[in-house]
């Protein structure tokens, strides 16, 4: 009786490949994370506020546009949800971009075992 190959090994992911899936999908998810826009809750009209992007911060005069004629002590409260938001997602962002840009130049440089021996 011959050995019949394994039928999920042609499926599997070996384990260098899976790590280089989760670090190149940890690389794009900080990217996009980093570009896609911050909104906080705006509970006067159920909408939301767009604060800005963790790259370019809160965006003061588009931030007062959508709040409409706002008082100044609303514009200031809104300020530092946006920038508190902004800090939140960029600390995500920067952690899962940097780790898979980590993660990636690693599996890169070491070097892989060899099947034959």
């Amino acid at each position: 009786m011959s050995a019949q190959p394994d039928p999920l090994a042609q499926i599997t992911l070996s384990p260098r490949a899976f790590a280089a899936v989760l670090a190149a999908i940890a690389l794009v998810t900080g990217l996009v994370l980093a570009i896609v826009p911050v909104t906080v809750a705006h509970p006067a009209n159920d909408a939301s506020v767009a604060c800005g992007n963790t790259f370019g911060g809160v965006e003061t005069t588009a931030l007062t546009e959508a709040l409409g004629t706002p008082e100044r002590q609303e514009v200031v409260t809104y300020i530092d949800m946006c920038e508190r938001a902004i800090g939140n997602r960029g600390d995500y962002a920067t952690t899962l971009f940097f780790g898979g840009l980590i993660g990636i130049l690693i599996l890169g440089v070491v070097r892989r075992r060899d099947p034959n021996q």
